[in-house]
Order: structure tokens, then C-alpha cells, then sequence
């Protein structure tokens, strides 16, 4: 993930109102390696994971396989509902 798409998926967390907490933990996770499994089972709250889901799909130019691949994981090891994300990207207007 390039420090371009970290700093828009930070920016969009603060915009919807995210806590300092939630937002620094963010941070520290962004900067580390990916490791997906880990990231998702840290994750707080459903709400947290469906707001982490909402900036990434803002935040990353979603064109390659690779980021599709990344969205649908991280949805799933969230433990978001296949509802729950329709809804975000139909509210967001982007589709994959």
C-alpha cells in the first residue's frame, strides 16, 4: 500500500468521525507488512470493520485483480456480511 493510499484511508477515517484511538491503531497497522488474518482479527467492532472497508474501497484505485482480491478477503476475515458490503458500495457508488 503506497503512503499516498495510507494517507486517504486515514483522511476518510477522521472525516466519519473515527476516535484518535481507533485512528492511531490504524496508523500503526498501515505501516507493518500486511498480514490480513492478523489486521482483521484486531479490528474492535463491526462498525470499525465496516468503516476500515468504506475508506479502503475510497481510498484504493480499485483496477487491478489484486485490490478486488484484497477487498473481497479483508470483507470476508472481517466478518462482514455480503449485505453489508452491497450496501457500502452501493452508498459509495463504486462497483467491483
Amino acid at each position: 500500500m503506497s503512503v499516498d493510499e495510507i494517507q486517504r484511508i486515514v483522511g476518510k477515517i477522521e472525516a466519519a468521525g473515527m476516535g484518535a484511538d481507533a485512528q492511531e491503531w490504524l496508523m500503526t497497522e498501515l505501516r507493518q507488512p500486511l498480514n490480513l488474518d492478523a489486521f482483521a482479527a484486531e479490528i474492535p467492532s463491526p462498525e470499525v470493520a465496516a468503516e476500515v472497508y468504506a475508506a479502503s474501497l475510497l481510498a484504493v484505485e480499485v483496477d487491478t485483480p489484486q485490490e478486488q482480491d484484497y477487498l473481497r478477503r479483508f470483507a470476508e476475515k472481517a466478518g462482514l456480511h455480503p449485505l453489508v458490503v452491497q450496501h457500502i458500495h452501493q452508498s459509495m457508488g463504486v462497483t467491483i
